[in-house]
């Protein structure tokens, strides 16, 4: 086997487990949330008013929400996300078109960042358990959490089509 097909195994498995964690995850949180609420509604949608977040920030559930869901679980599910994403398309994208390298580091960053700011908001509003506060701060989480989406689907996109790159230049073939 030749070294690239070797790291590439290695960083297909670690996108792998990344989005197995992500699964388990949000089995976890639906199982907590399962008779209350429509799991994680604020990270998962945008189809919510401001008094439904805050009924959220006011629920007894709101403690477990900030933990474990959001940290550590919800942590450690965007560093391995973004993490083993970024190495897989970066190293895949070097290797099949150099100068385009940097966007396999830069789309999963974004996506890191925005879930982070995300979380830390929404983990603030739950902690304060203002439900006022958290309607008037509704639109700017659904402005995160719109970035959020959209790198993360980007991101999986450009790893989809880093590893295709990978895969269909020529070194590649030569396992």
């Amino acid at each position: 086997m030749s070294h690239q097909a070797f790291v590439t195994v290695i960083l297909a498995g670690l996108v792998v487990i990344a989005f197995g964690l992500f699964w388990w995850v949000g089995n976890y949180s639906d199982r907590v949330f399962a008779n209350r609420f429509r799991s994680r509604f604020p990270e998962k949608t945008l189809s919510y008013s401001g008094a439904q977040l805050g009924e959220l920030v006011q629920s007894d559930l709101r403690m477990k929400y900030v933990f474990p869901i959001l940290f550590p679980l919800d942590l450690a599910v965007m560093l391995a996300l973004a993490g083993a994403m970024g190495a897989a398309s970066s190293y895949w994208l070097n290797l099949s078109y150099p100068p385009a390298a940097w966007l396999g580091l830069v789309v999963p960053a974004v996506y890191l960042l925005s879930d982070l700011i995300e979380d830390f908001l929404l983990g603030w509003l739950l902690l304060r358990g203002d439900p006022h506060g958290a309607a008037r701060s509704a639109s700017i989480l659904k402005a995160i959490t719109t970035i959020k989406l959209v790198s993360i689907s980007a991101s999986v996109a450009l790893t989809l089509i880093a590893f295709a790159g990978w895969l269909f230049h020529g070194d590649a073939l030569r396992l």
